[in-house]
Protein backbone atom coordinates (compact mmCIF):
# COMPACT_ATOMS: atom_id res chain seq x y z
CA UNK A 1 0.00 0.00 0.00
CA UNK A 2 2.77 2.44 0.97
CA UNK A 3 4.70 1.51 -2.17
CA UNK A 4 1.70 2.36 -4.35
CA UNK A 5 1.21 5.72 -2.64
CA UNK A 6 4.90 6.55 -3.01
CA UNK A 7 4.84 5.54 -6.67
CA UNK A 8 1.68 7.60 -7.31
CA UNK A 9 3.21 10.62 -5.56
CA UNK A 10 6.48 10.39 -7.53
CA UNK A 11 4.60 9.99 -10.82
CA UNK A 12 2.44 13.02 -10.08
CA UNK A 13 5.56 15.11 -9.41
CA UNK A 14 7.28 13.88 -12.56
CA UNK A 15 4.24 14.46 -14.75
CA UNK A 16 3.46 17.89 -13.29
CA UNK A 17 7.00 19.27 -13.27
CA UNK A 18 7.29 19.94 -17.04
CA UNK A 19 4.24 22.22 -16.79
CA UNK A 20 6.12 24.49 -14.39
CA UNK A 21 8.24 26.90 -16.35
CA UNK A 22 9.77 29.59 -14.16
CA UNK A 23 10.92 31.69 -17.09
CA UNK A 24 7.48 32.81 -18.29
CA UNK A 25 7.28 36.58 -18.43
CA UNK A 26 4.50 38.22 -16.45
CA UNK A 27 2.02 40.21 -18.49
CA UNK A 28 -0.19 42.82 -16.90
CA UNK A 29 -0.94 46.45 -16.28
CA UNK A 30 2.44 48.16 -15.67
CA UNK A 31 0.91 50.61 -13.21
CA UNK A 32 0.42 47.79 -10.68
CA UNK A 33 4.16 47.27 -10.31
CA UNK A 34 6.49 49.81 -8.73
CA UNK A 35 9.08 49.33 -11.48
CA UNK A 36 6.61 50.62 -14.10
CA UNK A 37 4.83 53.14 -11.90
CA UNK A 38 5.35 56.82 -12.63
CA UNK A 39 3.85 59.95 -11.16
CA UNK A 40 2.41 60.81 -14.57
CA UNK A 41 0.68 57.43 -14.83
CA UNK A 42 -0.93 57.90 -11.41
CA UNK A 43 -2.16 61.50 -11.76
CA UNK A 44 -5.28 60.82 -13.90
CA UNK A 45 -6.58 58.36 -11.28
CA UNK A 46 -6.10 60.61 -8.23
CA UNK A 47 -9.65 61.98 -8.07
CA UNK A 48 -11.91 63.22 -5.28
CA UNK A 49 -13.83 59.92 -5.35
CA UNK A 50 -10.74 57.69 -4.89
CA UNK A 51 -10.96 55.43 -1.81
CA UNK A 52 -8.24 53.27 -0.23
CA UNK A 53 -9.53 49.99 -1.74
CA UNK A 54 -9.82 51.63 -5.17
CA UNK A 55 -6.24 52.92 -4.86
CA UNK A 56 -5.00 49.39 -4.21
CA UNK A 57 -6.93 48.09 -7.21
CA UNK A 58 -5.70 50.89 -9.45
CA UNK A 59 -2.07 51.28 -8.35
CA UNK A 60 -1.40 47.92 -6.72
CA UNK A 61 -0.30 47.21 -3.21
CA UNK A 62 1.44 50.25 -1.68
CA UNK A 63 5.18 50.06 -1.09
CA UNK A 64 4.50 51.23 2.47
CA UNK A 65 1.36 51.91 4.48
CA UNK A 66 0.50 53.40 7.85
CA UNK A 67 -2.75 53.43 9.75
CA UNK A 68 -3.67 55.18 12.97
CA UNK A 69 -7.30 56.01 12.44
CA UNK A 70 -6.49 57.45 9.03
CA UNK A 71 -4.73 55.53 6.24
CA UNK A 72 -1.55 56.57 4.43
CA UNK A 73 -0.41 54.74 1.29
CA UNK A 74 3.10 55.38 -0.02
CA UNK A 75 3.94 54.44 -3.60
CA UNK A 76 7.50 54.59 -4.96
CA UNK A 77 7.73 56.23 -8.37
CA UNK A 78 10.61 57.19 -10.67
CA UNK A 79 13.72 59.15 -9.61
CA UNK A 80 13.46 58.13 -5.94
CA UNK A 81 10.23 60.05 -5.42
CA UNK A 82 7.20 58.83 -3.47
CA UNK A 83 3.50 59.50 -3.88
CA UNK A 84 1.66 59.79 -0.55
CA UNK A 85 -2.10 59.23 -0.55
CA UNK A 86 -4.09 59.94 2.63
CA UNK A 87 -7.55 58.60 3.43
CA UNK A 88 -9.62 59.30 6.58
CA UNK A 89 -10.75 55.63 6.66
CA UNK A 90 -11.18 52.74 4.20
CA UNK A 91 -14.58 53.87 2.92
CA UNK A 92 -14.20 57.66 2.67
CA UNK A 93 -12.57 59.33 -0.34
CA UNK A 94 -9.04 60.68 -0.42
CA UNK A 95 -8.23 63.62 1.83
CA UNK A 96 -4.76 64.57 0.54
CA UNK A 97 -2.11 63.61 -1.99
CA UNK A 98 1.47 64.78 -2.36
CA UNK A 99 4.72 63.79 -3.98
CA UNK A 100 7.86 63.57 -1.86
CA UNK A 101 11.24 64.04 -3.52
CA UNK A 102 14.30 62.03 -2.48
CA UNK A 103 15.47 64.90 -0.24
CA UNK A 104 12.23 64.80 1.78
CA UNK A 105 10.52 67.90 0.38
CA UNK A 106 6.86 67.54 -0.52
CA UNK A 107 4.70 69.10 -3.20
CA UNK A 108 0.88 68.86 -3.09
CA UNK A 109 -0.86 66.96 -5.88
CA UNK A 110 -4.00 68.56 -7.25
CA UNK A 111 -6.86 66.11 -6.63
CA UNK A 112 -9.01 66.05 -9.76
CA UNK A 113 -12.83 66.23 -9.78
Amino acid sequence: MIRRLTLAFCLSLLLGAPGCNGTDSVVGNPITGSEGRTLESMLPFITKSLTAPQAELTFGKPDAAASSGSILFIYNVQDGRKVNLGFPNPTDPISFANVQDKNGGTTPIQIRD
